[in-house]
């Protein structure tokens, strides 16, 4: 009988710390949500550069809690773009800062377990991006639609938009090493990023295809006279070589 008491006590312990775990994580998706609501508010006294900063350091904060990793959150997923690869190991958090008008500011956050514990990362570099530059890291600015394990690491398919009639999609590539998400450079001239632009009139066709090892998308090109990204009526295909990914330009199908 002894021994039938103390396993239900000892199952009703462990019971009830469960549940605590839960009601904590329900808790510290409240605060979350207060300061995306702060960020999403219409009042025109919100410094908004302020509440973009604040709800990013809120919700990484409470994405390096250990109880974090299993937590799905139901009420968050549904303002913001939240992805987890096939093999369960890397979960990303998107969304849009709407600083003002037109603007867009995009954010995504990486989530990785290692075993040592729950590592946070920014997709986007902490330095501003330089819009004077045409480097691709301007169009790094990104919601995560998709996570593709790959090689040794992940390719990550982004979206973004920077205005002047023009949307864009991004694919990036990190390794986990030595307990670190590293970016790697596996895109023809030494670039960790590729870049598809289109106008924004145009709707995007590019497909990922892991087990082939290749991006395909149609081509498009800057046409001067109109200042627009136009469909070419050809085909861009990214192969990998076991080194990076190398671009041929083949003609569409009849």
């Amino acid at each position: 009988m002894k021994s039938k008491t103390f396993f239900i006590i000892t199952f009703l312990s462990f019971y009830t710390l469960s549940m605590c775990a839960q009601i904590d994580m329900k808790v510290e998706e409240e605060k979350v949500l207060a300061a995306l609501t702060q960020l999403r508010s219409k009042d025109a006294t919100i410094d908004r550069d302020k509440a973009a900063i604040k709800f990013e350091k809120t919700l990484k904060t409470v994405l390096l809690k250990e109880e974090s990793w299993s937590y799905k959150f139901p009420e968050l997923r549904k303002y913001i773009n939240i992805e987890t690869s096939k093999d369960k190991k890397i979960r990303t958090f998107s969304w849009d800062s709407l600083t003002g008008g037109s603007w867009h500011a995009l954010r995504s956050l990486i989530q990785f377990k290692s075993d040592e514990k729950i590592h946070v990362v920014s997709l986007q570099d902490d330095e501003p991006i330089d819009e004077e530059e045409e480097g691709n890291d301007m169009f790094a600015d990104a919601i995560i639609l998709g996570i593709y394990p790959f090689e040794k690491g992940y390719l990550f398919e982004g979206y973004g938009t920077y205005g002047s009639g023009h949307h864009h999609k991004i694919i990036t590539y990190f390794e986990l090493i030595d307990e670190e998400l590293v970016r790697k450079a596996i895109f023809e001239n030494n670039q960790d990023t590729y870049v598809f632009k289109i106008a924004r009139k145009y709707e995007f066709d590019l497909e990922i295809l892991t087990k082939n090892k290749t991006i395909t998308h149609s081509e498009f090109v800057m046409d001067n006279d109109s200042g627009f990204f136009l469909p070419t009526g050809k085909k861009v295909l990214l192969t990998f070589d076991g080194t990076q990914f190398v671009k041929q330009i083949k003609n569409e199908k009849p």
